[in-house]
């Protein structure tokens, strides 16, 4: 297959996100067919079938069969992901792996890796070193991300699991589509939460205004769920677990930002709050006060649990916070205890 040049197709964002609305003389057509039409040469139709199986595209926000015919109106979101110029190669980096066995590999991600390579990233990512350590993963799953079946922000830490095999693969990826994976992050955010805890039940979309960026919106959102309690209350800010039911694009960044309590750090969502954030720190370091070495969102993904594709029992595996987290927490400790 070739690569996107996304300059040649209106419904693809530069970050690789679908958004396509039926027409009238496509209705009627399999949604494999009208997928293929539009997005030819750049992505093959067997390509665009593999996202339909996986659940990476939907249409009016469900999963479908290939064979689904569509009607006019109706609107068909995915990730389709930006493509490397080419397959992606081994190369010898540092991973730091949690646990490995014959089917599955789990990763504690470290901040500023990406997954696989795309927009910005041809070589050195999470791929590239998986690839140098178990070659085997070349044939598992997709091509162009092999073994990887779920995803974490660039600048997100922590616990990910990659499929070793394809059977294990195809368990994972309906695990994560029918909702039975538990994932909890640790969130520090600006202020101090209303509730103990409390679910976020609000739509994602594409911002209104910033396409790079995600919102919640009151139209054509995906469902979105996120649990949250309380851990510390710290004054200023307050440490979460966090627990998205969903898997939504920067899900827990926009909705911790929607009910005014965005994530310490973040460089895209809840500006005013990062202002007043850089001002503590500010005053702090007048002061001769120990600050914080965080410069990245303050969210890690800590635990992960799901079913063995082997043996159908339930594990947990668990990555601990890291430095910079740690020491953000430590000095907000600190300066609550002195207030």
């Amino acid at each position: 297959m070739e690569p996107a040049d996304f300059t040649h197709s209106e419904a693809v964002d530069p970050d690789g996100r679908l958004r396509l609305e039926i027409q009238a003389d496509q209705a009627g057509s399999r949604v494999d067919r009208v997928l293929g039409r539009a997005l030819a040469p750049h992505y093959s139709r067997s390509y665009l079938s593999a996202l339909l199986a996986e659940g990476a595209i939907k249409v009016d926000g469900q999963s479908v069969r290939t064979s689904f015919r569509v009607a006019e109106g109706m609107l068909i979101e995915g990730e389709l992901g930006v493509l490397a110029k080419s397959l992606p190669e081994a190369e010898d980096l540092e991973l730091k792996i949690l646990h490995e066995d014959e089917s599955v590999i789990l990763v504690d991600k470290p901040q500023g890796l990406v997954i696989h390579p795309g927009s910005g990233a041809a070589s050195g990512t999470m791929v590239n070193g998986l690839l140098k350590l178990f070659p085997e993963l070349s044939v598992v799953g997709r091509a162009d991300r092999p073994g990887i079946v779920h995803r974490l922000d660039r600048e997100t830490t922590g616990i990910m699991v990659v499929a070793r095999t394809n059977d294990a693969a195809r368990s994972l990826v309906n695990q994560f589509k029918v909702k039975t994976v538990r994932k909890q992050y640790a969130a520090v955010v600006w202020g101090e939460m209303p509730f103990d805890s409390d679910w976020i039940d609000l739509p994602i979309g594409q911002h209104p205004r910033k396409p790079q960026r995600r919102a919640v919106v009151a139209e054509g959102g995906q469902a979105a769920s996120t649990f949250y309690e309380v851990r510390q209350r710290l004054g200023v800010a307050s440490v979460l677990d966090v627990s998205p039911r969903t898997g939504r694009t920067h899900q827990i960044r926009v909705h911790l930002d929607h009910l005014g309590f965005p994530i310490l750090v973040d460089p895209a969502y809840g500006p005013g709050a990062q202002e007043s954030w850089r001002r503590w720190v500010a005053k702090r370091e007048e002061k001769g006060l120990r600050v914080p070495i965080l410069a990245r969102q303050a969210l890690h993904a800590r635990t992960l649990a799901f079913r063995h594709p082997s043996s159908n029992e339930e594990v947990c595996f668990e990555s601990p916070l890291p430095p910079d987290m740690a020491d953000l927490v430590e000095v907000l400790e600190e300066a609550a205890s002195a207030d």
